[in-house]
């Protein structure tokens, strides 16, 4: 474990002889170089103080180093040189987080038996190791301190490392690192797996660099492979695929997320995939979700199906019900878009040669809206009219603004029978005249398509206003043409 070798030195130092023959000094300075594995590198002294049952450590840099220890001889302390880079923030850090820590196992350690310690980067190394249950193992208590190619543990087991296979039926126990398989009836448990990992329940580890199985879950530190869990998967980093039937859990996720239910995120720069939801603090990704996403912040695009909600949007979102408290930089796509700072709003009037009446509303923020419209044309067919569409409005001077707008309309009969399948679709180029910041007056002229499915009738007169393309297939009539719009607007 990552505190061992620390512990290990304090020990040797601070401690009594268990058998009680050697005396130890008070006081011992250790030069040249301590690594403490997976956490710190130290040059100069480090000072252990039996009397004041203290740790002291005086050092000029520090850095964290990945898989260097200090170890123990006959006469003290040996210190294994490794190729370090200086980093003096790294030490403050360790200092602010870790230090206090080490001091306190430190002083912990006096009464413990010599049996129980283990030096952590002096593990030896056997081919083979079985047990029943630990410590009833073809090493006993001894099996902590080897590395085995091969272990089996009929119940369950209990070693140091295992470079290549391990089989348990319930239970397997890593204290160090697994390269290569393991198997768990149960449960895997180890501090590094770089590998594969197969539990009938969960596996748990600090650091995953391969790919892990549970059928319930996976409960890991670092993750930097692919984890499948039955139920859900738990993690304080993802740079890699989770794959869980209900939930995802981390901090930070830069691969790919899929979760039957829920993805619940600190900080998302990957994709994220949810049968339901994703709730995510700050996501600079992708994310999908059936039903809804919820966010502090997003910086990508995000997908709800039903609902999306953010503080802070930088990106693109679309879904059906869009909440924003702020958009920075990017656009929100709704249905139904309400936007908290910056809300967009306004209510039109129009007649047109397409949509002799209509009335619309407009909400969202001020370079992109949603519109819905409702009307009636009467010059030709007696039809109802239904709309929706998407608008900007951009100023063009003081008193002027262009406000293009695209827009679908469906035409039913006044008295909802025999419909006909009939929309079109418009393009807008609409020019505001302000009178004041309240009401303006709108001239917008349109290109359109109109389908319509004739069925062996005369398609419905939708405009006085002869197109000028058509043309007729598979029982379905297509036009092109042109139609003019004037309104007034009220903000």
């Amino acid at each position: 474990m990552r505190t061992i070798a620390c512990v290990c030195i304090v020990w040797w130092a601070c401690c009594s002889s268990t058998f009680g023959q050697i005396t130890k000094p008070d006081t011992i300075y250790v030069y040249e170089t301590i690594t403490v594995y997976d956490t710190l590198v130290i040059h100069d002294t480090i000072r252990i103080n039996k009397s004041l049952n203290m740790l002291e450590i005086k050092n000029d840099s520090a850095t964290f180093s990945a898989s260097s220890a200090a170890t123990i001889s006959q006469n003290g302390i040996i210190l294994q040189k490794t190729k370090i880079r200086k980093n003096p923030k790294t030490m403050k850090m360790f200092n602010a987080s870790y230090l206090s820590a080490l001091i306190l196992a430190a002083q912990s350690m006096v009464s413990l038996p010599a049996q129980e310690i283990s030096p952590d980067d002096d593990l030896k190394y056997s081919p083979i190791q079985m047990s029943i249950v630990y410590p009833m193992t073809t090493q006993g208590s001894q099996t902590v301190d080897y590395r085995y190619y091969f272990s089996f543990n009929l119940l369950s087991g209990r070693v140091g490392a295992v470079q290549g296979v391990e089989f348990g039926s319930l239970y397997n126990r890593v204290e160090r690192d697994v390269i290569g398989v393991q198997f768990g009836g149960l449960f895997n448990w180890t501090q590094k797996a770089s590998g594969v990992q197969f539990a009938g329940l969960g596996n748990a580890s600090k650091v995953a660099n391969g790919v892990q199985f549970g059928s319930l879950g996976n409960i890991t530190g670092d993750v930097g492979g692919i984890q499948f869990g039955g139920l859900a998967n738990v993690s304080e980093s993802v740079t890699g695929i989770q794959v869980s039937g209900l939930v995802n859990i981390n901090k930070h996720m830069n691969g790919l997320q899929f979760a039957g239910i829920t993805n619940l995120c600190e900080y998302n720069k990957g994709i994220q995939v949810a049968g339901i939801t994703n709730i995510t603090g700050e996501s600079r990704g992708f994310q999908f979700a059936g039903v809804t996403n919820v966010s502090n912040e997003v910086s990508g695009a995000s997908f709800g199906g039903i609902f999306n909600r953010t503080g802070k949007l930088r990106g693109v979102q679309f879904g059906i019900v869009n909440v924003t408290d702020t958009i920075e930089k990017g656009v929100s796509i709704a249905l139904v878009n309400i936007v908290k700072k910056g809300f967009y709003n306004e209510w039109a009037l129009s007649f047109s040669d397409y949509l002799n009446v209509g009335l619309s509303y407009k909400m969202g923020i001020q370079k992109f809206y949603t519109i819905y419209t409702i009307g009636a044309n009467f010059l030709e067919d007696n039809l109802w009219v239904a709309g929706i569409g998407f608008g900007n409005r951009t100023s063009l001077s003081s008193r002027l603004d262009f406000q293009p707008e695209i827009m679908s309309y469906s035409y039913f009969p006044n008295d909802f029978r025999n419909v006909q399948s009939t929309w079109a679709t418009h393009l807008k180029l609409g020019f505001v005249y302000k009178l004041n910041e309240k009401i303006g007056i709108v001239v917008a002229p349109s290109i359109y398509q109109l389908s319509s499915d004739i069925d062996n009738t005369s398609p419905y007169k939708v405009s006085p206003i002869s197109s000028f393309y058509s043309y007729e297939e598979d029982n379905s009539k297509t036009s092109v043409g042109i139609g003019i719009s004037v309104g007034l607007i009220l903000r």
